[in-house]
């Protein structure tokens, strides 16, 4: 074991009962990350942290098409597979060098990457440079500190008490869940606090987070950890509280941050506009987005399209889960850290290519299969989608040639959406000279949306 895995494993020591002793690939494993899979990980975890391994070659990934968005024919061949897994490690492996010998050393956060980094850092970082690039990306604006968290995380310890208090005293065998969700300040001790969320749906949807993992289970390793995490956020943002999907972003940073540093990463990540108007619930942000998207998705595909609306299936039915969660309930933990990649160095525009890019990958299943009626649009595009794209290269591939084809007056035009939510500037603006059409089309949904 290298000093990088024994430093993961003082760090999770709960992993440490869990992990299955062994040698790990070389720059492909977050520190201590590939000492996690063991017992509890899996095959998911196994082809991100090693992609080469054994395990991960006897399960080949299926192909549903090429660049073009058509149907691949006939099955895969487990040889390539295994030749386009070994490519893939090696990469890896080179990068990882590449990043921790010249790169990290040199970069300072909250400067932009050089020509060098930014072309490294669009082909997918290697998880074990996300351990130190994604805090940085994701900055600390907020100024966390680790006594600030461990108040909040204490706060979330005595409410969770006195909850219990009160759930023996009453008689009602729903009260404790009742109590808890209502809008009633919650009155500790030292001082009373109004939560107008509760965290009594956390212990429900932590098991369904990425189920065929076994690390947030009760009893998994992480946990307790994703539990402390979200709970301290109810208390450090009680305007906001505890949503559904939260569960998601924290188990991603969680699988490559410690504790601490996955609290900051997810404070400051839900304090941006793109994730804070979505998590609060707004109608605007969720009609504007899904406008932009539905315009987007006719220009650039208008018969997948027409497929989605003659079903009768709405962009808000799919798409407010892919961009709320960073695309991490839809997609394997490996090919959604790839978008997360993308994601810290680009910002909203590429939710908005990844989903365009997913389109791309599901035409075959949308034009040429079942996908005509809501039911089967419903199903290529949700539960299923796990199953088909587990490339993080052929997804790649896919974001580039959207973005691509999306011109960058329009890109700079959707990260105004988010910046204008909330008046820090950057308002979407009809450019001059224009004939309408995107440009026009988001110009007129903030005055239509925003209250």
């Amino acid at each position: 074991r290298d000093p990088s895995a024994r430093r993961g494993l003082r760090r999770h020591a709960a992993v440490r009962a869990a992990a299955v002793p062994g040698p790990t690939a070389a720059g492909t494993g977050s520190s201590g990350t590939a000492q996690r899979v063991g017992a509890t990980g899996g095959m998911e975890l196994q082809r991100l942290f090693r992609p080469g391994s054994p395990s991960s070659a006897q399960a080949p990934r299926p192909r549903l098409g090429g660049g073009d968005g058509t149907a691949a024919a006939g099955t895969t061949d487990p040889d390539a597979e295994r030749v386009h897994d070994d490519r893939r490690e090696r990469r890896l492996q080179e990068h990882t060098e590449i990043w921790r010998r010249d790169l990290l050393p040199k970069y300072v956060a909250g400067t932009p990457p050089t020509r060098r980094m930014e072309k490294l850092w669009r082909q997918g970082l290697p998880p074990r440079v996300r351990e130190t690039l994604w805090p940085m990306a994701i900055g600390n604006v907020l100024r966390i500190t680790p006594e600030l968290y461990d108040i909040h995380k204490e706060q979330a310890l005595e409410a969770r008490r006195q909850w219990a208090e009160a759930s023996e005293v009453s008689a009602q065998p729903s009260s404790k869940l009742m109590v808890t969700l209502s809008d009633q300040p919650l009155r500790s001790k030292t001082a009373g606090r109004r939560h107008e969320r509760s965290t009594a749906l956390i212990p429900f949807d932590l098991p369904r987070t990425f189920p065929t993992l076994a690390f947030f289970r009760e009893g998994g390793p992480l946990h307790d950890d994703c539990k402390r995490i979200l709970e301290a956020y109810t208390f450090f943002r009680p305007d906001v509280g505890y949503v559904q999907g939260m569960t998601y972003l924290v188990a991603v940073l969680l699988l490559y941050l410690g504790p601490y540093a996955a609290f900051v990463g997810m404070c400051n990540l839900l304090n941006a506009p793109t994730l804070l108007g979505l998590y609060r619930l707004e109608q605007s942000a969720v009609q504007c987005r899904a406008t932009v998207f539905n315009q987007l998705c006719a220009d650039q595909m208008p018969a997948v399209a027409r497929v989605i609306d003659d079903a009768g299936l709405t962009p808000e039915m799919f798409l407010i889960e892919w961009f709320m969660t960073i695309y991490a309930k839809c997609l394997p933990i490996d090919v959604a850290s790839v978008v997360w990649d993308l994601f810290l160095l680009d910002g909203e525009v590429v939710l908005y290519c990844t989903g365009l890019a997913l389109l791309r990958l599901s035409a075959p299943l949308l034009l040429e299969g079942p996908g005509a009626d809501l039911e089967a649009c419903a199903r290529i595009l949700g539960k299923d989608m796990r199953k088909r794209v587990t490339d993080p290269d052929e997804l790649l591939g896919h974001i580039s040639e959207v973005w691509r084809r999306t011109p960058a007056r329009l890109r700079s035009q959707i990260q105004g959406i988010a910046e204008s939510e909330f008046g820090t500037g950057g308002g979407v603006q009809r450019s001059p000279g224009s004939g309408g059409g995107l440009g026009l089309t988001l110009a007129s949904l903030r005055s239509r949306f925003m209250w």
